[in-house]
């Protein structure tokens, strides 16, 4: 929401203030008049439509105040500063965005995203009540007066309102700034298509070669990191299985036999435990040509249950992979069909493994990465040339009336 991503460009500056509760006590500069523009382009001759005035900064900087509870004081004017040269440098922004996206079309709405910025709105205010609801100070209620969602939401749209009015606001402020934000997101798709298609796909190119290099390397280093999501090696293959696991009890026993160098008592220790799952293993065998659901098969039996319900679609199983255990590592390729089972033993217990599917990246995937990284494209450009546009116009800014310049009171 544009709300939400205004304030959120603050945040950082105002955390502590929140933290440290502070009350609110307005900084605006009372010797300037609110039709005072503050902000305006000097390479270009224009009829007003890029001017500021005090009056709209002076709302949205008191918004800001309000919403996240800041006193202009001592310990914040550096912090309010820097809010301040936020905010005009924001509204500047949105001026020219506004002005471009008209140049480009972009302006007009259809119903349908009216109908969207109204949904956003109506939704963003009923947070905000909700919030303000949840945080208000209820001490002026007589002593244990239960506090009801109904008194909140009441209570809420006060505190809403008496926001809006100390900042001589009204809610249509905030849906111009929902409204302001969808305009940028159209701009941004326009120059969307500017981008060359290739130009992502080359950069997707490029890095899946250094993420091959990376595996006929290292394959350890490759399943560490997330690259299976741009490339999975060739033969790799997703491995659901439901593990029997021993107790803690014979685990431990197993891996102080290995510590002391007797692999041989270790194997036969678990071989004797393996033995006692057969009946255990029966059923599993038979729920799975019984077509039973897979996530209660899990619960029932598999020690590796919560692992396994996050890959869904089974582990992935690299060639010449460290990730997993030796014999579970090399179990996972005897398979020759999807769909056939194949059982191992490892030092966890014993492992029911399907050979679910092979493992690759979809050209459905392919495409999403490359769209995905088209719009990064685009968001660069759309920065680029915003930064460039804005520059252009040389906006004056009126330091003094805004309290920028470099004093240390004001």
């Amino acid at each position: 929401m544009k709300l939400k991503k205004i304030l959120s460009a603050v945040c950082a500056l105002t955390f502590a203030a929140v933290l440290a509760g502070c009350s609110v006590d307005f900084g605006t500069n009372a010797e300037v008049s609110p039709e005072t523009v503050v902000a305006k382009p000097t390479r270009f001759c224009f009829t007003g439509e890029l001017d500021i005035t005090y009056e709209e900064f002076s709302k949205e900087y008191m918004f800001y105040l309000k919403s996240y509870g800041i006193t202009e004081e001592p310990s914040t004017e550096e912090m309010c500063k820097e809010l301040r040269n936020n905010i005009i440098n924001n509204q500047i922004y949105d001026k020219v965005m506004l002005l471009k996206a008209k140049e480009y079309g972009c302006d007009v709405l259809t119903d349908k995203e009216k109908q969207e910025i109204q949904e956003e709105f109506e939704a963003e205010i009923e947070l905000q009540i909700k919030d303000l609801g949840e945080s208000a100070d209820y001490s002026d209620l007589p002593e244990g007066t239960e506090i009801t969602d109904e008194m909140k939401l009441e209570r809420g749209k006060q505190e809403f309102e008496s926001i809006l009015e100390a900042c001589n606001m009204t809610r249509d402020n905030i849906y111009k700034w929902i409204e302001s934000y969808r305009i940028s997101q159209k701009l941004l798709e326009k120059i969307k298509e500017d981008i060359d298609p290739q130009e992502a796909e080359d950069i997707l190119n490029e890095y899946i070669d250094e993420i091959k290099a990376i595996y006929e390397t290292d394959p350890a280093a490759y399943e560490q990191g997330d690259y299976y999501v741009f490339w999975i090696p060739e033969g790799s293959r997703r491995i659901k299985h439901v593990l029997l696991g021993f107790d803690d009890e014979t685990m431990s026993a197993i891996r102080e036999y290995r510590e002391n160098g007797d692999d041989e008592a270790a194997d036969a220790l678990r071989k004797e435990k393996t033995a006692e799952f057969a009946e255990k293993q029966a059923e599993v065998e038979k729920a799975l040509d019984d077509g039973a659901d897979w996530n209660e098969i899990l619960l029932n039996y598999s020690s590796d249950a919560a692992g396994s319900s996050l890959y869904p679609d089974g582990y992935l199983v690299v060639p010449n992979g460290t990730a997993y255990v030796a014999e579970f590592q090399e179990a996972s390729f005897i398979p020759e069909e999807i769909g056939e089972r194949i059982t191992c033993v490892s030092d966890y217990g014993l492992h029911i493994m399907i050979y679910a599917s092979d493992a690759k990246v979809t050209e459905k995937e392919r495409n999403d990465i490359i769209d995905y990284l088209k719009y990064n494209l685009a968001q660069n450009e759309f920065s680029e040339r915003m930064n460039t546009w804005i520059d252009e116009y040389a906006f004056d800014i009126d330091n003094e009336a805004l309290r920028l310049n470099n004093t240390t009171s004001e």
